[in-house]
């Protein structure tokens, strides 16, 4: 099976519009750190967005995907761990999360068939190394371009 995954140094709000920004969240609704809080800083409607859901279900939220719709990129906001810190999900359960969280997003994005750009989620807050984190998306064939910073 070949990778669908392509990785590049870049920034990730540099993707081309109209297509899909994909991270990880919590159940929360805090994007208080890493890569979400610029998230917050670029796309405040979404994060009302998200905040409003998590309130509303909380830790039911944990291994679906939130694919809400913008003007220049919708952002996807993948929920694989229910809190966040020192409370954050151990790595198994992140990856069991992530798995169908990512295939949710792969079915909502059936029709329209967006490209996906996508940080290197759950490694950095979450704690997860990205090799298991990718080797998901691979099993699930998941095409998506990966940002590094550079």
């Amino acid at each position: 099976m070949s990778s669908k995954i392509t990785h590049v140094k870049a920034d990730i709000f540099a993707a081309p519009p109209n297509s899909i920004l994909v991270h990880a969240c919590n159940t929360r609704g805090s994007w208080g750190s890493g890569i979400a809080v610029p998230f917050k800083e670029r796309y405040p409607d979404a994060f009302v967005t998200y905040n409003d859901t998590c309130k509303e279900h909380g830790e039911a939220l944990l291994g679906t995907c939130l694919l809400i719709r913008g003007e220049t990129h919708d952002v996807a906001c993948l929920f694989t761990s229910k809190d966040y810190g020192r409370r954050v999900d151990p790595a198994d359960e992140i990856l069991k999360a992530t798995r169908t969280a990512v295939a949710g997003l792969l079915k909502q994005n059936e029709q329209e068939g967006k490209e996906l750009h996508a940080c290197r989620f759950n490694s950095e807050r979450f704690g997860v190394p990205w090799e298991e984190t990718e080797k998901v998306l691979v099993e699930l064939e998941a095409e998506m371009i990966v940002y590094e910073r550079p």
